[in-house]
């Protein structure tokens, strides 16, 4: 199959029987269900129309606008918040892409699709669990040409990637590096004379690009129904929409497209996903987005089901170290950068508890054997975790812990341990004894507690003053999603696909995969096959 082919699949019976496990009783339990909500009038009265109306204005909604309108349809895009872009805008500005695309060639980097498809499929490494194997493939056979899909609508690509197992634990396969001029409202990957890699750097061409093939995107519009023809039976009509106080229908004349996110933000239904998501976790991007999972809850009352995929912890939550926000750049209304403690760089530092003592192994591994790093973290009582370290540390990686690269309440300093026990509110006699404990694992090569690596066993913490810096965690990926095909067509229970609803990105499920790659592919499968209903 050619780069950026299209495969014609079917849910399997293994998927059929997974999302028929999930998906009964989706509705009643992930929404606040009533059966009037989904009997949709026979003829609403319509405010605007469409052939194809796409909701979100990432990735995959951008995605899906572009190869819709390029198919000769006209195409509404509506996003819920104030600016385009979703967390597409405020991600680092890497992708994921594998499979033989032109920067993998000039890296020299041997790769095809179906050797991604192999990579991807190994039962050995436990992101690869989930996977639907008609989703995985299409999924591998367009991953080298939407590289060259994206270029070719604006978006530029540096030359360099990032090798896999280099930036921290979270970051487990290479990377290629999106192009961008200038500062956007997330943090960049990295900043270079060549240019900054980051999320805008993605969204604006495709916006640009979007608009300039007729494309209407409007801002500030919340899809809160899909309207059926008949109830839960027929095909997708349109969508019901809030714009300020106005209550809005747009017709869609061939299909409705969800690019609507996953549902991270949204307190209740992420602890029905996984218990360790407290309501006190913040969600990866708030304030500026919200994934509230209202894309989701509507398809369930519209009589889709959700299917899962991957469940690893790497991509479930993230820490940001100094900050209680994610992946904002300074001086950003939404939050500090905090400090950049990953990698290498966690060989410096200890990791304690509200009890003053360790809890973990502080290797930056996304595994630490038969646990990780969240596993430890979230058993911990009240999330309350701190970062210490001393001058030498501070120094050797230049960390400034001061407004506004850290946050109020988020990072102090002291002369004595004792006085930095105060400060974080911990037993001072409890974190002087850990300290001291671990100088001697440092001097014997050898971590008893937790078992460190003599490797990263090195720096010892005795030159004040001494630092204590806030560790947040954040839901970063539900996962799972609604159940779709591979031509991202959203399935009922039966495994049907529901005429005329499609969905991709974090809102579908059944494909381990995750980042913005997800949501560009199957934006761009359901924007092909959308415009051809």
């Amino acid at each position: 199959m050619k780069d950026g082919g299209q495969e014609k699949g079917s849910i399997t019976r293994r998927g059929f029987v997974k999302l028929t496990a999930i998906g009964v009783g989706a509705a009643t339990m992930f929404t606040d269900f009533d059966p009037k909500d989904v009997m949709a009038k026979v003829s609403p009265k319509w405010d605007a129309e469409a052939d194809v109306v796409v909701v979100g204005s990432g990735p995959t909604g951008l995605s899906a606008a572009i190869a819709a309108v390029e198919k000769g349809t006209s195409v509404i895009v509506l996003e819920q918040g104030k600016e385009i872009g979703g967390c597409g805008v405020i991600a680092a500005g890497i992708l994921q892409l594998g499979g033989g695309t032109r920067i993998q060639k000039l890296n020299k980097i041997e790769d095809s699709p179906d050797r991604l498809f192999k990579n991807l499929s190994d039962y050995k490494n436990p992101d690869n669990k989930r996977n639907d194997p008609a989703l995985l493939r299409v999924y591998c056979d367009y991953n080298p040409g939407t590289l060259d899909w994206l270029e070719k609508r604006g978006v530029r690509f540096m030359d360099s990637m990032t090798q896999a197992g280099t930036a921290g634990s979270q970051y487990r396969s290479a990377f290629h590096h999106i192009w961008w001029d200038k500062e956007g409202p997330g943090a960049p990957f990295f900043k270079t004379p060549e240019g900054i890699a980051n999320g805008a750097g993605l969204i604006k061409p495709l916006e640009a690009f979007a608009r300039n093939k007729g494309v209407k995107i409007l801002v500030e519009h919340k899809m809160t129904g899909i309207i059926r023809k008949d109830g839960t039976e027929g095909k997708v009509l349109g969508i019901e929409v809030q714009a300020g106080k106005k209550n809005l229908n747009f017709k869609a004349k061939k299909a409705v497209i969800l690019g609507t996110g996953g549902w991270k933000g949204h307190r209740s239904m992420r602890k029905l996903f996984d218990s360790r998501m407290t309501d006190d976790l913040a969600a990866s991007g708030e304030p500026f987005v919200n994934d509230d999972g209202s894309g989701i809850q509507a398809a369930l009352k519209a009589g889709a089901v959700l299917m899962s995929d991957r469940a690893v912890d790497t991509a479930l939550f993230r820490r940001k170290f100094g900050t209680k926000h994610y992946n904002f750049p300074l001086n950003s209304p939404y939050g500090a950068p905090g400090l950049p403690i990953a990698g290498a760089r966690t060989a410096d530092v200890i990791f304690v508890n509200k009890y003053g003592v360790r809890f973990v192994n502080e290797e930056d591994a996304p595994s630490l054997g038969t646990y990780t790093f969240f596993d430890a973290a979230l058993a911990q009582e009240g999330h309350v975790l701190w970062t210490i370290f001393d001058k030498a540390t501070a120094e050797k990686y230049t960390w400034n812990v001061n407004p506004p690269v850290t946050e109020k309440d988020a990072a102090f300093s002291a002369s004595t341990l004792a006085d930095l026990a105060k400060m974080i509110n911990v037993p001072g006699d409890a974190l002087v004894e850990t300290v001291r404990k671990y100088n001697t694992y440092v001097a014997s090569g050898n971590d008893p507690d937790f078992g460190k690596p003599k490797a990263i066993l090195k720096s010892r913490i005795e030159t004040p003053p001494f630092y204590g810096v806030w560790i947040s965690l954040y839901v970063h990926d539900t996962c799972g999603g609604l159940a779709i095909n591979a031509k991202s067509q959203v399935l009922d229970i039966s495994g049907k696909a529901i005429p005329g609803l499609y969905a991709g990105g974090e809102a579908a499920g059944g494909i381990s995969v995750a980042g913005m790659p997800k949501g560009i592919i199957l934006g761009r499968i359901a924007g092909e096959n959308a415009a051809a209903e």
